[in-house]
């Protein structure tokens, strides 16, 4: 990949860095940071409980998968600075632009990521 190319997926990067950042962040400022609901004797209070509760547990799952999509991204923009982005880690042949440009923290061509999900490894 020439290094024109790599500040193009570079600048992506980035910015996908950003919005994973910033909607991780509205999450926790939204759900996880809001005060739970008044929990009186009454039936209603519960059901609003628990629907507090169902609305945190699912906030924590979609940062949880930010997270490790955020992870993937950092990840990504390491193996530009270390002149390895673009490179299948499973058979070291160059990553397809189109499917960079899909998906730009690729760590695997179409071929060994398709192995992976059908067998768990390559």
């Amino acid at each position: 990949m020439n290094k024109r190319d790599a500040k193009k997926f570079e600048k992506l990067l980035y910015a996908e860095r950003d919005r994973l950042v910033s909607g991780i962040q509205r999450l926790e400022e939204e759900t996880l940071y809001q005060p739970a609901s008044d929990q009186t004797a009454d039936v209603s209070s519960y059901a609003e409980v628990g629907t507090d509760n169902f609305e945190r547990e699912t906030a924590l799952s979609i940062a949880s998968g930010e997270s490790a999509l955020l992870q993937d991204v950092s990840d990504a923009l390491r193996r530009i600075k270390d002149g390895k982005y673009g490179d299948c880690e499973g058979c070291e042949q160059e990553i397809p632009r189109k499917r960079l440009e899909v998906f730009p923290s690729a760590r695997y061509c179409i071929e060994c990521q398709t192995k992976i999900e059908k067998y768990g490894s390559l």
